[in-house]
């Protein structure tokens, strides 16, 4: 649903209103989403040039509560992330030019910065997975994240 053709438009938009509804009616399960309307949004506006109003989405989402964790990089530690990364891609190509991946994460920050769901950015520089699971743990708790509502 994130980088579909102009021809798939429809597709894609119906299964985002699939997954909600599944959402609402699961409404007492926890759900981790990865990769949803935001990297649609980032991805489509570089390379397709458009950009889609999610607003009906998000406010859906945060009727359930939904919260949103983008994870960033420090820029100075994109070299040393693109060596673990080109270890187990099987496009390797696509990681040579890191200033794509740079002006990707600023359009990922500004879009999560408009967002109508509670946020926060959490720094991936250390890679110290652990400690990153305990802070959106406890931002979660802090911020009420916790309870269906």
């Amino acid at each position: 649903m994130i980088n579909f053709a102009p021809e798939e438009e429809h597709l894609a938009l119906e299964t985002y209103r699939v997954w909600t509804r599944l959402f609402e009616l699961q409404r007492y399960y926890s759900w981790i989403v990865d990769r949803f309307h935001i990297s649609t949004n980032v991805y489509q506006q570089m390379h397709r040039g458009r950009s889609y109003d999610f607003r009906w989405l998000e406010e859906r989402l945060r009727a359930l509560n939904f919260r949103l964790v983008l994870c960033i990089r420090r820029p100075d530690t994109f070299a040393a992330a693109r060596q673990e990364r080109l270890k187990v891609s099987g496009k390797p190509a696509q990681y040579d030019d890191l200033e794509l991946f740079l002006k990707e994460q600023a359009l990922f920050r500004d879009l999560a910065g408009r967002s109508l769901l509670p946020s926060m950015e959490l720094d991936m520089s250390d890679d110290d997975i652990p400690r990153a699971a305990d802070r959106v743990a406890e931002w979660m708790e802090h911020t009420d994240g916790l309870r269906a509502l």
